[in-house]
């Protein structure tokens, strides 16, 4: 019989997408106050994959992920969705009372084979976390490099986010290691 063992700490992170630089920064501060210090980001690139968002967000939409400082229990992906939603919501107030939705943030997290975004979406590769929130691995860790699934959406494929996953798995190894080293140290 196989004994459970608790999961490791994640990395967390978001990616964002807005109409412009001034609301990626709004969102930024949002999302710091929500969950500290965002210590990498990738650069804004133009989100030309689909006009999925064009009806609420309008067009000219660029996309960004941002990575947080500190490394979080993995089973807090649901209310850490729940409360992006919330952060979505105070930011559409702040931004822009003619846009129905100047921002879209999802969260997601970061393990050393995996890439996890939360979604209150359904679908036949997602499997179901708690409070109306989905879980989906988007892209996998094979061949020393992230990979796609057929499901992964094409801003998940890009360089731009190639090169930020990539060193956001590098940061959650050397967090991991202090985050382990810690306690020894300590003497605990």
């Amino acid at each position: 019989m196989a004994v459970p063992n608790p999961p490791m700490p994640v990395l967390r992170f978001a990616g964002l997408l807005a109409s412009s630089e001034d609301a990626l920064a709004a969102t930024r501060r949002e999302l710091s106050q929500w969950y500290g210090l965002i210590d990498d980001m990738s650069p804004a690139i133009p989100f030309t994959f689909t006009d999925y968002y064009a009806e609420q967000m309008g067009t000219g939409l660029l996309r960004q992920w941002v990575r947080f400082a500190t490394l979080f229990a993995p089973e807090q992906m649901a209310k850490c969705k729940l409360e992006t939603n919330m952060a979505e919501i105070l930011l559409s107030r702040q931004l822009s009372p003619t846009v129905r939705r100047p921002v879209n943030v999802d969260p997601g997290y970061i393990t050393r084979y995996k890439v996890v975004l939360a979604t209150t979406k359904d679908h036949s590769h997602r499997v179901y976390l708690s409070e109306g929130i989905y879980g989906e691995v988007t892209l996998h860790w094979s061949n020393n490099q992230w990979t796609p699934w057929p499901w992964t959406y094409a801003d998940y494929k890009t360089p731009a986010a190639g090169e930020f996953f990539l060193r956001a798995r590098d940061y959650y190894f050397q967090q991991l290691q202090r985050t382990i080293a810690g306690p020894a140290r300590a003497g605990i």
